[in-house]
């Protein structure tokens, strides 16, 4: 018997997109070169070329199982017919997506180079422009809109606040479902 180290196993795309997924929520997109995607699966810098020849295709790898799953939410809440029951589908599907897709959910909310990357894109900027309205409602006034930013805003506080980090998933999701009722549904004006 021979005692030869065992043989590394390379990560792969899921291994890298692991690796910067963590490191674009704890430094960012702009904060994270390819260098230490590599570095954190364990892998060489060509390695990652080799799944990803850019670092914006990174990102839109990492971004996207949570655009999709924003994208068939805000279909599933437009579906409704009332506007009241079309935003509360959409608070539901997001605190979903929130305890889902933590560590992507900061890296969407948090970070500049994502939101620009959003805007840039006309098919993403629409989807967020869409999940908007279901929970401004029609014609929203100044304190609709405010009481919208403070609700997206507020679902990444679960995701970046330690004391948060062992909240069980069920409760996470009831606390910001009820979190999004109450600015959003409770005496809001959503039509």
């Amino acid at each position: 018997m021979s005692s030869s180290a065992p043989e590394r196993v390379r990560p792969g795309r899921g291994g890298i997109l692991d690796a910067a997924t963590r490191l674009f929520a704890t430094h960012g997109v702009s904060g994270t070169s390819l260098q230490q995607i590599a570095g954190a699966a364990g892998i060489t810098k060509a390695a990652v070329y080799h799944h990803f020849p850019t670092k914006e295709e990174v990102v839109a790898a990492v971004l996207a199982p949570a655009l999709e799953a924003i994208d068939a939410l805000v279909r599933t809440a437009e579906a409704h017919d009332e506007p009241r029951t079309r935003t509360e589908a959409a608070i539901i599907g997001l605190a979903d997506q929130a305890v889902t897709h933590r560590q992507r959910w900061a890296v969407l909310l948090q970070d500049a180079a994502v939101e620009e990357y959003i805007r840039n894109d006309p098919g993403h900027d629409e989807l967020f422009t869409r999940l908007r309205g279901l929970l401004t409602g029609p014609g929203p006034d100044p304190g609709t809109r405010l009481q919208v930013a403070l609700f997206l805003s507020g679902l990444l506080g679960p995701a970046q606040d330690p004391s948060c980090a062992d909240i069980d998933d069920d409760d996470l999701r009831a606390g910001i479902v009820r979190a999004g009722r109450l600015l959003l549904l409770d005496g809001a004006a959503t039509g």
